[in-house]
């Protein structure tokens, strides 16, 4: 079923969501998507999220800023966190190349 979703246009507005980071990690070859991924299957716990990552947490701590003012979402809250899991289950099953990015 979620796969099924992830497909599905419905998700371009939590994708959308995401793309900020797409961008960044694109542009200044960063991990921030990959640090969210990770933050999230820590289930959010950053001291997790950072082994799990080989980083520091104090690290982990800046990705998770950066992350929070290139969205401007809070991830502590769980609509937030929610919608941009959303986002990144839509970029698994294939980002959108840059040119049909709006």
């Amino acid at each position: 079923m979620l796969e099924e979703l992830a497909r599905s246009a419905d998700l371009a507005p939590f994708r959308e969501l995401v793309w900020p980071l797409v961008e960044h990690d694109r542009e200044r070859r960063s991990d921030l998507v990959r640090t969210l991924r990770a933050y999230f299957a820590a289930g959010g716990n950053a001291s997790e999220a950072a082994d799990r990552m080989f980083l520091h947490r104090n690290s982990l701590l800046y990705r998770l800023e950066r992350i929070r003012k290139l969205t401007g979402l809070d991830l502590r809250d769980p609509g937030v966190a929610l919608a941009l899991q959303l986002g990144l289950l839509a970029l698994e099953k294939g980002e959108p190349d840059e040119a049909e990015h709006p």
